[in-house]
């Protein structure tokens, strides 16, 4: 084979082999965006912002006064309603450890507002305890609008609020309103981050229930089936497989096979020529039919489980 020739073939194996691979992407995107049989237990918001409140641990002595309470909720509320998310921010008096803190505010959000609906609770550690330990809870659309901003949030929020070490010196009462200004600005950063939320292969796994929190097309799904970027790598990976198999097994064979020039139909007549005589012979005097009954066929079916349980995201910020 002449060297132009082989340099031909390769080419048309490159194309082939892009087409294949382009075609591998293209298949394997829009197979994964199709949900089919999907149980999806996002709840939403339910449009009551009066539920979104700002309160404090159920102390005898309390911090902050009926009118300032009041005063927050209304900001909380008007938060809530503006971005549709339930919202709690808890001012905790009462020491607890910090994994207690995480299994409190998932468990208090759960209680007050139901398993994977849109919201957040916020645990504002006010126990003196030192380092003090601030929490986010997140469920729902929360989890997406918050999860890479969380960190964000609380740096912010420590402009505001005294370190554990100042609390020691000082007490709480002289920083009362840098913790109000902390709670308004923390308001602030959520409307920000949900406001500027844009749609994304992103999703979030639970740890405690494996389930999958992600977006598409608007529709929140929080669920146990693989998001699409997840199915996209893995029938990318199959069929970029399988491309590939298939044109390495194609080029070992048409390597190996050596074709034969095909013979002159001459070869198979003799050179007097060919003489035909017509003779029929039966060997049968009659025939026999045999009746096939087409074969029956049986189908079957599967089922899905689904257990309970809220899907969190969120975490912690000592200061």
């Amino acid at each position: 084979m002449s060297e132009d020739k082989k340099s031909d073939n390769g080419i048309k194996w490159c194309i082939t082999g892009g087409i294949l691979l382009a075609a591998a992407v293209i298949g394997a995107w829009f197979f994964s965006k199709v949900q089919i049989n999907v149980v999806n237990d996002a709840k939403g918001f339910d449009g009551d912002s009066v539920k979104s409140v700002f309160c404090e641990s159920d102390v005898q002595e309390r911090f902050f006064s009926d009118e300032e309470i009041l005063e927050l909720c209304r900001e909380v509320r008007k938060t809530s309603e503006k971005i549709k998310l339930n919202i709690m921010i808890y001012a905790g008096r009462i020491p607890m450890n910090d994994s207690y803190v995480k299994e409190f505010a998932d468990s208090c959000y759960d209680k007050t507002y139901g398993e994977d609906t849109d919201g957040l609770f916020y645990y504002l550690d006010m126990t003196g305890k030192k380092p003090a330990f601030d929490y986010v809870s997140t469920s729902g659309r929360a989890v997406l609008y918050y999860e890479k901003a969380r960190e964000d949030i609380f740096y912010e929020l420590d402009n505001y609020l005294p370190s554990s070490s100042d609390v020691q010196m000082y007490g709480y009462e002289r920083y009362r309103k840098d913790i109000k200004a902390a709670v308004l600005r923390f308001l602030e950063c959520l409307e920000y981050f949900a406001e500027n939320y844009k749609e994304s292969s992103y999703y979030y796994k639970g740890a405690a229930t494996g389930k999958y929190v992600f977006s598409v097309n608007g529709t929140l799904y929080v669920t146990a089936s693989r998001p699409p970027i997840q199915k996209f790598y893995l029938m990318l990976a199959g069929l970029v497989f399988g491309v590939i198999v298939s044109l390495v097994v194609s080029y070992v064979i048409k390597a190996k096979y050596r074709f034969i020039s095909p013979l002159s139909s001459d070869v198979y007549v003799p050179e007097d020529g060919l003489a035909l005589e017509q003779n029929d012979v039966f060997i049968r005097e009659y025939t026999t039919k045999h009746y096939n009954p087409p074969a029956s066929s049986s189908g079957g079916g599967s089922g899905h489980g689904h257990s309970g349980g809220g899907t969190h995201g969120g975490g912690g910020h000592h200061r």
